[in-house]
């Protein structure tokens, strides 16, 4: 049996420029199938043309795996039609599949999609392939969809309960319910950390053309899941309000092999590494004591983590930490509350303080577009990243996520403006506020982009002296773009809405007119 895993090509193209990251979920399911197949990861979120590259290796695989965020998921189907053109059956997994399921199901989609993985997949994919190998019967298989004898039957929902109000709207389109559904096993228990193998990084057919700014980059966790009830956020809705952590000792094994695949840069993509700031100083000593400190290290965190301990952060930096993205969302404490992040903001300042006194690039999450914000509220977020002097700073835009308590909310409130899941990737705007059209939301935020890279920018940021190559690169990049619009500007052959509706059909959302 041939296994093949894609990553999603789709990517938030102003990320890419900065770290474009092999997919280390897709490391870890090969890891639990390797003894049972021969599998390989394509990470093809690099490729100038991902359908082309799919279509000439996608042939002699018996089975496909997809992973997809909301944002991801329609292209995800593109390539699903691609493997099933082959003669191959499909997997899909990850957040979007996980959530929407059940839509899925009653969707014509479903006709493409032979099994979704639901959940932490490790432990479902594993007996999905002996199932297949085997022939055994899959009704047994926890955290597993599947279509059964090709009728249209279902034993209970995804999520264990009964059939009743599956749809995010509570109820299915004509072309679902015409579509054939899928039976949805038990939900799986989460796994205990011990269960859970290294990630199979010599399973990737795609080694190179990923990076951080201009170094090497692999990821590696320490952790899953978080506590915290975000109402913006699904992680709760993949892993509970848990948290379990990896024992430092694997952590440590993690990066060496990391290292050894080429690395020169780690990202861990803990879902909230600073629960535990004592063990994250463990981990950075643990580091040190490896002879590790070499590597650059990144991570995103929460603000209230981070200023709990300048110790810390200090440590981090001794540890070779150059980079952290904290989850600051708004120096609104109405917006705050909305969210369900408490007191973020005054967290904030002592956080940020803490990162540059080492060293340590600074991104900030911000997010605007919340029900009562009008457009002063928004500017807000402008000036605190200003305040803080942030280095990148990211102001997304509030996103209503399938199934998460946000999108409850919201709907409640009637202020969701679209439904069209390809543009939910916090950039977009698809609501309304009380006061502001979701345009007026979207420009407002993508005028803050334009006029936060200016010379005061240059002045302060750190990136111009850890990545001097990359800046000096990226210079020479936006400079005369910057040019350009500032020279159409002025000659008046062009105007700002122009350069917004540009941007916006481009999906580079994150520049604008210095």
């Amino acid at each position: 049996m041939k296994i093949l895993l894609l990553s999603s090509p789709i990517v938030q193209k102003d990320f890419d420029r900065i770290a474009r990251v092999p997919n280390l979920g897709l490391a870890s399911l090969a890891a639990h199938v390797q003894d049972l197949c021969t599998v390989h990861v394509a990470d093809i979120h690099g490729l100038t043309n991902h359908r082309e590259y799919v279509q000439k290796i996608v042939n002699g695989y018996d089975l496909v795996g997809l992973t997809a965020m909301s944002f991801q998921y329609q292209e995800a189907i593109e390539l699903a039609r691609i493997a099933k053109s082959s003669g191959a059956k499909t997997v899909f997994g990850g957040y979007h599949p996980t959530l929407a399921c059940e839509e899925i199901s009653a969707s014509r989609d479903a006709q493409l999609i032979d099994f979704i993985v639901r959940g932490e997949g490790e432990a479902t994919f594993r007996e999905l392939v002996q199932s297949l190998a085997t022939g055994k019967d899959l009704k047994d298989i926890l955290g597993l969809s599947y279509h059964k004898d090709g009728q249209s039957q279902r034993n209970q929902s995804c999520d264990g309960q009964s059939d009743n109000d599956q749809s995010d709207n509570g109820k299915s389109s004509k072309a679902g319910r015409e579509a054939p559904q899928m039976v949805h096993n038990p939900p799986r228990p989460l796994l205990k950390v011990e269960e859970i193998r290294m990630p199979m990084r010599d399973a990737r057919l795609i080694t190179k053309g990923f990076y951080s700014f201009d170094v090497p980059i692999d990821c590696v966790e320490t952790s899953r899941g978080c506590t915290q009830g975000c109402k913006f956020c699904s992680i709760n809705l993949m892993y509970g309000r848990r948290f379990r952590k990896f024992p430092i000792e694997r952590v440590i094994e993690d990066i060496l092999d990391a290292e050894a695949h080429g690395a020169g840069s780690i990202f861990f993509p803990d879902d909230n590494i600073t629960l535990d700031p004592k063990r994250l100083e463990q981990l950075c000593q643990a580091i040190i004591d490896a002879g590790l400190a070499h590597l650059r290290y990144k991570t995103q965190a929460s603000a209230s983590g981070i200023a709990s301990s300048k110790h810390l952060v200090d440590k981090m930096g001794e540890a070779g930490f150059d980079g952290v993205f904290l989850g600051v969302e708004s120096v609104n404490k109405r917006n705050l509350q909305f969210l369900g992040k408490g007191k973020m903001s005054d967290d904030a300042e002592k956080a940020v303080k803490y990162l540059h006194e080492n060293n340590i690039i600074v991104s900030t999450g911000l997010i605007s577009g919340n029900p009562d914000d009008d457009a002063e509220d928004i500017w807000e977020n402008f000036r605190l990243a200003r305040k803080l002097k942030v280095d990148f700073p990211i102001f997304y835009i509030n996103t209503p996520y399938p199934k998460t308590q946000m999108r409850e909310e919201l709907q409640e409130m009637g202020l969701i403006t679209r439904n069209d899941f390809t543009k939910y990737d916090g950039l977009h705007a698809n609501l309304k506020t009380k006061h502001l059209s979701d345009e007026e939301v979207q420009y407002i935020v993508w005028q803050m982009n334009a006029r936060y890279y200016d010379m005061e920018w240059l002045r302060y940021n750190k990136v111009k002296r850890l990545y001097p190559r990359w800046f000096a690169r990226e210079m020479g990049r936006l400079a005369p773009f910057y040019a350009r619009r500032k020279m159409d500007l002025l000659l008046g052959r062009r105007t700002r809405q122009d350069f917004f509706r540009e941007d916006l059909e481009s999906g580079e959302l994150c520049k604008g007119v210095v």
